[in-house]
C-alpha cells in the first residue's frame, strides 16, 4: 500500500459520499483511510459523460435495458483506487488503473476505469477515463494538455469486430508472472483445450488485463484466485457493455455481495465473439483435479478424474452447494462430500439441472437451478415476447406450491403415485422485472441406481397402458365431485398455488396472435417435410381450414382459461399435468409390476382430462403404436381406467352415472378438440425447432423435445389425424 492508494481512496469514497450519502462502498484500502464527510467537490463535470450512454450502441446485445431508478440498497460501489500497486511501485505505469464499479443486485452495472499514465503504445496516450453501462455502451474521455475538465471531448467507443473464432485461430491469452497453482493449473488447461493456436501475454494488474480484452488486444485473460471484488467490478462492466463474458473457473458469474469479497474461484475474462472458447475453457477447468480443489470447502470431492457440472450445483447467490446445506434439507448427518458428474446433468432452455452423489452413503438427490439472465432463451423471450417470460417464471411457483401442497400429499398416499419429494424450493421472484428472477429446487431423485429409466419416445404399449393408467388414477382423485373437495382448506390451497386453466399450450399463454397465424405458418414449415407431405390432399390447404377454427378450438380445448365457457365445462374440470411429454416421464420394473414416476408441474392446474391425454399422446408416443388402431386401443383403455378409479376415489356411485356425464363419444369429442389444438401449436411454433433424429442411441441432447420435434413418422401421422378430424367435422 502506498500514499497513492490511499489519498485516491479518500478523494474517491468523499467525493461519492458528499453526493450519496446512504451509498454502499467497499474500497481495497477501507481499514486505512479516514472519510472526510465534509469534502465537498463539484460532481457535476464528469457525471455530464453519462449523456453518452443515453443512445443504444450499435452491436452491442443488450441483454436487458439498464434500470432508470437504482434501489439504494441494493446497490453496492466496489472501489480499488490504485489498480497495480506493485507495478506502480516498479514503475511499470503502464499497468496501473484507478476502479470504480457499481454493481446492483449482485452485478455489475457500471464501470468507470481510471487511466491516469499512458500505456505506452499510443492508443491509450490521451485516455483518461473507460467508463460503461451495462445494457448500453462503452465510452472514453479523452484529456489533452491544459485543457479544462468542461472541455474534456467524449467519444464512443468503436467495438472490436465480433466474429466467432475460428479452428487455429491465434488466442491470445494473458496472465500475470504469478507462480500461484490455480493460475498455473488454468493456463495447462487453456493449453490443452487450444493447443498451438495460444500466444501467451504477461500483463500486470486486474483491471488493465480485462480492460484489454474489452479492446480486443487479449482474447482470454486469467486470473490468480487472490483477486478481490474491487478489481473486477469496474472492468467486468465495462466488457459486459461490450458483449464480452467474465466468469469464474467454472463458468458462473462472479458474486458481488459483502459475504465474501475475494475472487476464490479464479476469473476468467473473454472478448467479444469468443464466448464459445471462454466456455470451452471453463468447461474444461471443471474436470481439473487442482481446480476443483477450490471447492473443497464446500464439500466437492475432487478425488475423481471426472467432469463434474459444478458450475450448476450453486445456490441463488451463485455460491457452490455445502454439505451443510445438503445434510439440512435431506436430513441427513453424515454427508463428508458429493460430486456431480457432468453426464448427469440436464442444461436445457429454460433450465439446468444435475444429479448429486452424497458421500458416503452414495445416495442421490436432484437439483434444479434457474437464474432467468443467464438464459439465452429467456433474455430473447424478453424482448419478443415478455408475456411468456413472466409465464416462465410463474411456472415455477406453481410448481414449487403443488410439490409443497397437502393436496399433492394426499394425491400420493391414497394413489400410490410417484411424484418427487421436494426437500427445499427458493424463489427470488422478480415481479417487475422477470429477468432478474431465479429459482432452486432440491428435489428426490429417480436415479438409474434406484431402477429409473427414461425414453426417447415411448414405443412400448404396456408402457404407454401404465403410463396412461398414472394420469387417469390423478385425473379421478381431482375430478370435480370427487371427495377430495370435501376439505375446504385443502382445496382453497390448491385452488391458490396452480394454474386456473393448466398447460403452456393454451392460447392465452402463448404468442397473442398464434392463432391468427395458422395459414402462413403452415406455408413456411410445410417446405421442411414437402418430401413426407408434399403427396397428400391436405398439402395446399390444411394450414387455412386449421385457422379457420383454431382460436374457438383453443377456447373449448382450454375452457377455463375462458369466462364464458368456464361453467358449461364445470363437470368435466379436474387438475391435470399441463406437459405430459416422454421426458416428464420416468418407468421402474418393481417385482413384476410397472412403475411410473411424474415430474415438473410447471404448468399443472385445472383442465380437461381429454386435453392432458390429446398432449400426452402427441408429444410422447410413438407414432408406430399409433397407427392400425393403436390410437383407439390407448384411448379406451384410458377411459376404462378413468371410469375405475372414479368409482374406486368416491367421485361416482356407478359406471352409469359416469357414462351419462361423460360419455366415450364426449370423451373423444374433447380428445380430437385438444389434438387440433396441439396442431395449432406445432405448426406455429413448434416446427421452428424441428430437429429429426434417426440414431436413437445418440438422442440425449434431443430428450426434452417433442415427438413431433424430432420423428418425422410422428409429423405424419399428426398431420394425417388433423386432417381426419378436420373432415369429419365438416372442415
Amino acid at each position: 500500500m502506498t500514499v497513492a492508494d490511499t489519498t485516491a481512496q479518500k478523494v474517491i469514497v468523499s467525493s461519492l459520499l458528499s453526493k450519496f450519502p446512504e451509498l454502499q462502498i467497499v474500497g481495497e484500502e477501507d481499514e486505512s483511510v479516514e472519510v472526510d464527510m465534509q469534502f465537498k467537490r463539484d460532481l457535476n463535470d464528469s457525471l455530464t459523460c453519462l449523456e453518452f450512454f443515453m443512445p443504444q450502441q450499435k452491436g452491442v446485445d443488450a441483454q436487458e435495458e439498464p434500470p432508470v431508478d437504482l434501489d439504494l440498497n441494493e446497490v453496492i460501489v466496489y472501489v480499488d483506487p490504485l489498480d497495480g500497486t506493485r507495478e506502480f511501485v516498479e514503475g511499470r505505469l503502464e499497468n496501473v488503473q484507478c476502479l470504480i464499479g457499481l454493481c446492483y443486485r449482485g452485478r455489475p452495472l457500471i464501470g468507470a476505469i481510471g487511466v491516469p499514465f499512458s500505456m505506452g503504445d499510443g492508443k491509450y496516450s490521451t485516455v483518461e477515463v473507460v467508463f460503461g453501462l451495462v445494457g448500453r455502451g462503452v465510452g472514453k474521455v479523452h484529456a489533452e494538455p491544459d485543457i479544462s475538465l468542461s472541455n474534456r471531448s467524449f467519444e464512443v467507443c468503436h467495438l472490436p469486430d465480433i466474429h466467432e473464432f475460428k479452428e487455429g485461430e491465434i488466442i491470445y491469452l494473458s496472465s500475470g508472472d504469478s507462480s500461484n497453482e490455480m493460475l498455473c493449473a488454468a493456463i495447462d488447461s487453456a493449453e490443452k483445450v487450444f493447443g498451438t493456436a495460444i500466444q501467451r501475454q504477461i500483463v500486470g494488474a486486474c483491471g488493465n488485463k480485462i480492460l484489454r480484452v474489452s479492446f480486443g488486444e487479449t482474447t482470454i485473460s486469467l486470473q490468480h484466485d487472490k483477486t478481490s471484488l474491487w478489481d473486477t467490478a469496474a472492468p467486468t462492466a465495462i466488457l459486459t457493455a461490450l458483449g464480452g463474458m467474465v466468469t469464474d473457473n467454472f463458468g458462473e458469474p462472479l458474486i458481488y455481495n459483502k459475504k465474501l469479497l475475494q475472487n476464490k474461484l479464479g476469473v476468467v475474462a473473454s472478448t467479444i465473439g469468443a464466448k464459445r472458447k471462454h466456455l470451452e475453457l471453463t468447461n474444461s477447468m471443471r474436470g481439473e483435479k487442482i481446480i476443483l480443489g477450490a471447492l473443497e470447502k464446500f464439500g466437492v470431492c475432487n478425488e475423481y478424474d471426472v467432469l463434474q457440472c459444478v458450475d450448476i450445483a450453486r445456490d441463488l447467490e451463485g455460491y457452490p452447494l455445502t454439505t451443510s446445506y445438503l445434510a439440512e434439507k435431506l436430513h441427513i448427518k453424515n454427508i463428508s462430500s458429493y460430486y456431480c458428474k457432468e453426464e448427469n446433468s440436464v442444461r436445457g432452455l429454460m433450465s439446468s439441472a444435475c444429479r448429486i452423489t452424497l458421500r458416503p452413503s452414495n445416495e442421490t438427490v436432484f437439483f434444479k437451478r434457474i437464474d432467468f439472465a443467464r438464459l439465452d432463451h429467456a433474455r430473447a423471450k424478453k424482448k419478443t415476447a415478455p408475456h411468456k417470460l413472466s409465464r416462465d417464471v410463474k411456472s415455477y411457483r406453481v410448481e414449487t406450491s403443488f410439490l409443497g401442497s397437502r393436496a399433492c400429499d394426499s394425491l400420493v398416499s391414497k394413489t400410490g403415485l410417484k411424484i418427487p419429494k421436494c426437500y427445499d424450493a427458493k424463489l427470488l421472484l422478480d415481479e417487475s422485472n422477470s429477468i432478474d428472477s431465479k429459482v432452486s429446487l432440491l428435489l428426490e431423485d429417480f436415479s438409474p441406481a434406484k431402477g429409473w429409466t427414461q425414453r426417447w419416445l415411448l414405443q412400448n404399449f404396456d408402457e404407454c397402458k401404465t403410463t396412461l393408467s398414472a394420469f387417469a388414477k390423478m385425473h379421478a382423485f381431482f375430478w370435480h365431485r370427487s371427495p377430495f373437495y370435501n376439505d375446504v382448506e385443502d382445496v382453497s390451497e390448491l385452488e391458490n398455488a396452480v394454474w386456473e386453466q393448466s398447460s403452456y399450450v393454451q392460447p392465452k399463454l402463448q404468442n397473442l396472435d398464434q392463432c391468427a397465424n395458422v395459414a402462413s405458418g403452415w406455408k413456411k414449415n410445410k417446405l421442411k417435410f414437402k418430401a413426407e407431405l408434399g403427396s397428400f390432399g391436405f398439402w395446399e390447404d390444411l394450414g387455412e381450414r386449421l385457422q379457420s377454427i383454431s382460436e374457438v378450438n383453443g377456447k373449448h380445448a382450454h375452457p377455463f382459461a375462458d369466462d364464458s365457457l368456464s361453467a358449461s365445462y364445470q363437470k368435466f374440470r379436474t387438475f391435470t399435468h399441463g406437459d405430459p411429454k416422454q421426458a416428464n416421464l420416468f418407468f421402474r420394473a418393481n417385482d413384476s409390476e410397472l412403475e411410473v414416476g411424474l415430474i415438473d408441474f410447471q404448468w399443472s392446474g385445472f383442465g380437461l382430462a381429454a386435453t392432458d391425454v390429446a398432449h400426452h399422446i402427441t408429444a410422447a408416443i410413438h407414432a408406430d403404436l399409433l397407427e392400425n388402431g393403436g390410437e383407439e386401443i390407448l384411448l379406451r383403455h384410458y377411459y376404462g381406467d378413468l371410469q375405475k378409479r372414479l368409482l374406486e376415489f368416491g367421485a361416482y356411485n356407478s359406471i352409469k352415472d359416469f357414462s351419462k356425464d361423460f360419455s366415450y363419444s364426449e370423451f373423444v369429442r374433447q380428445y380430437e378438440t385438444g389434438i387440433l389444438d396441439m396442431c395449432r401449436l406445432v405448426i406455429v411454433y413448434a416446427w421452428s425447432r424441428f430437429e429429426p433424429i434417426s440414431d436413437q442411441s445418440n438422442y440425449g441432447r434431443t430428450m426434452n423435445k417433442n415427438s413431433y420435434n424430432k420423428n418425422i413418422s410422428n409429423v405424419i401421422w399428426l398431420m394425417i389425424r388433423c386432417d381426419e378430424i378436420l373432415k369429419s367435422r365438416g372442415i
